[in-house]
């Protein structure tokens, strides 16, 4: 399974969980079927940082993103303060890029803290799911083992303390089913349509956020 591939089916399983998190709150399973999308970005981000030639250029653009996206994201799902997964991407990779630079795992804590404190998408457990999947590429095994307990520390435990939305911290746990279609990705590339993947996050929130907002 090439990497094309696996954008198709992240940004697939993401358009279905804003649809049912913005039009059909009813259908718990279209929620469901979006859990898949976080994990292959995130591994598709580790995958970027390995073959990108320009650290630097790979950081702003994401950067440029996070700063484009924001409006439709707050138009989508309220303009409060929560800013959208570019931010959470851009904090991930730039995670990974310094642990290596400095080989030091600070920089991750660090960065994982930050985006809880200024509330990214997925917060500090995005950062940290990034980071081990990026240490763990070469062992599936480990990299599904080390994912399942930050699923079982961040989302077990927030459920339990959930009490009534509970079942929203539970069904992060469908997520694991994304390492499914990562152990078929084979390291080839597909047809290169970078910018479609870039611009379908802001476009599709936008559309959403002007149609049933």
């Amino acid at each position: 399974m090439s990497s094309f591939k696996l954008k198709m089916i992240a940004i697939t399983t993401m358009l279905i969980d804003h649809i049912g998190s913005i039009i059909f709150p009813e259908y718990i399973i279209l929620r469901v079927i979006g859990r898949l999308a976080f994990p292959l970005f995130a591994f598709l981000i580790t995958e970027g940082y390995r073959h990108t030639s320009n650290i630097n250029r790979y950081l702003v653009r994401l950067s440029i993103f996070a700063l484009i996206s924001q409006y439709p994201f707050w138009l989508a799902f309220g303009f409060n303060m929560r800013l959208n997964i570019f931010f959470t991407l851009t904090f991930g990779l730039l995670a990974i890029y310094l642990s290596e630079k400095y080989d030091n795992i600070l920089p991750v804590i660090i960065l994982a803290l930050l985006a809880d404190l200024i509330s990214t998408d997925y917060g500090a457990f995005g950062i940290l799911l990034i980071y081990f999947i990026h240490i763990f590429r070469n062992d599936f095994i480990k990299m599904v083992g080390t994912s399942s307990l930050l699923y079982v520390g961040f989302y077990l435990v927030g459920g339990l303390m959930a009490g009534f939305n509970a079942i929203y911290y539970y069904i992060q746990f469908f997520a694991l089913l994304s390492f499914l279609f990562i152990k078929l990705y084979d390291g080839s590339q597909g047809p290169k349509l970078k910018y479609f993947f870039y611009l379908f996050y802001p476009v599709h929130l936008l559309i959403l956020g002007l149609l049933f907002s």
